[in-house]
């Protein structure tokens, strides 16, 4: 109750204070003239036969104002002169309480956002397509505002490379961004051997955390070999003929050529409907390409359940598409090979090696998949990829593996 009159402001409780004044009066003058009402009026005494004229009783009705007030009680006198009083006041008080009021409030202080820590994190660096050589960058960042320009850099072993157009670079939006880069004709050779990152660079010249560049097997020869070096000609050294034999040089070397990398073909399907070309059968954020109704893919590989199909398309990209997008049939399906990726059906722990008391690197969830790379000779570990392209060892117990994967899986050295 303290609170509630508390908060009331000073212009209406003197309203409220009036109006309780104004009908205390009121109550009072009722109260009178009720019982003024109420006593009758005392009989006259009137002589025996005597004729009163009632007409000639002149009306006593009030001529003026000061008549009107003269003949008030004295209530409605304090009445009359309380409403002036009262009524000054209220205005008086309201007028400087809206004064004190807007002199009071101050405008509210702008609130300072706190700032967004810059972070940047490479999500996926792959190698997409094989002619020309195609890789694809994708990051995801923490601070930067749409539209900042990052520099993204391939480099072997720690040292850069000058592989594809340095003015090519990563444009954020909405915290994400992502760059397809080609090997420019004269770029710089990636033969097999050295270790291949990705790093990229902030606009104030830091760098993010280098992140694996992936290859996968399918694209491995064209990403080594296209742009491999021609080995130089070694030629003997010039002999000086001796005046009694002549000597004829041998021919140098016919320097060798390496042979142009061959793409996987398989059966020709068509497109039904537009889709995205996954890095793996399983939808998360790995789009690596895409297909358009009208146009063909090549059958590589399927699923054992044969919902997902690994193929090539028009434009080179080679990954995982739904089989709804496909007008593929039994036929088809019985022809095509069976690729080393299964479901996962237990959530597990990726380790460093095939022993649980090994470090932990990442987890498999259930309903994900998989890629089998290689198992142990009882084939109770497998090392497998996961869709957040980390590498290790599950337990079999985790995965759905039938019996003509299992047959195809590498055992490990």
């Amino acid at each position: 109750m303290q609170t509630t009159l508390s908060q009331i402001s000073l212009p209406i409780a003197i309203s409220l204070i009036f109006l309780g004044i104004v009908i205390i009066v009121l109550v009072v003058i009722l109260i009178r003239r009720r019982q003024a009402a109420n006593q009758a009026p005392p009989t006259p005494e009137i002589p025996p036969a005597t004729t009163i004229d009632y007409t000639a009783i002149p009306l006593e009705e009030p001529e003026s104002w000061q008549d009107r007030l003269r003949n008030l009680s004295l209530a409605a006198r304090v009445l009359l002169l309380l409403i002036p009083i009262l009524l000054c006041l209220s205005i008086g008080v309201l007028a400087l309480s809206l004064i004190n009021e807007e002199q009071s409030v101050a405008p509210p202080p702008t609130p300072t956002p706190s700032p967004i820590p810059v972070t940047l994190t490479i999500e996926d660096a792959t190698v997409v397509r094989a002619e020309p050589p195609t890789i694809n960058v994708r990051v995801r960042a923490t601070g930067l505002p749409d539209n900042t320009e990052l520099q993204v850099e391939l480099r072997a072993d720690g040292q850069p490379l000058r592989w594809f157009d340095p003015d090519q670079t990563i444009r954020i939006r909405r915290d994400r961004g992502d760059l397809r880069a080609e090997k420019l004709p004269d770029g710089d050779p990636t033969p097999q051997g050295p270790r291949y990152t990705v790093v990229v660079r902030l606009p104030d010249g830091s760098l993010s955390d280098e992140a694996e560049l992936l290859i996968p097997e399918l694209v491995a020869a064209a990403f080594f070999g296209t742009v491999a070096e021609v080995p130089t000609p070694t030629f003997p050294p010039t002999f000086t003929p001796e005046p009694v034999a002549q000597v004829t040089p041998t021919p140098p070397p016919t320097p060798t050529i390496p042979p142009t990398p061959v793409l996987p073909v398989g059966q020709p399907v068509a497109v039904i409907n537009g889709g995205n070309v996954r890095k793996l059968p399983f939808i998360t954020d790995n789009v690596i390409g895409g297909v358009n109704a009208g146009e063909q893919v090549q059958i590589l590989a399927r699923t054992p359940n044969a919902r997902w199909f690994y193929v090539r398309t028009v434009r080179d990209e080679i990954g995982w598409v739904s089989g709804t997008l496909l007008a593929v049939n039994d036929l088809i399906i019985a022809e095509a090979r069976v690729a080393n990726v299964v479901t996962v059906f237990v959530s597990g722990t990726v380790y460093l090696a095939a022993d649980p008391d090994s470090a932990a690197i990442d987890r498999v969830e259930a309903n994900e998949v998989v890629e089998l790379l290689e198992r142990t000779a009882d084939g109770s570990w497998y090392r497998v990829l996961n869709v957040r392209d980390r590498e290790g060892w599950v337990q079999a117990s985790l995965l759905g593996i039938p019996d003509d994967v299992i047959a195809q899986v590498p055992i490990a050295q």
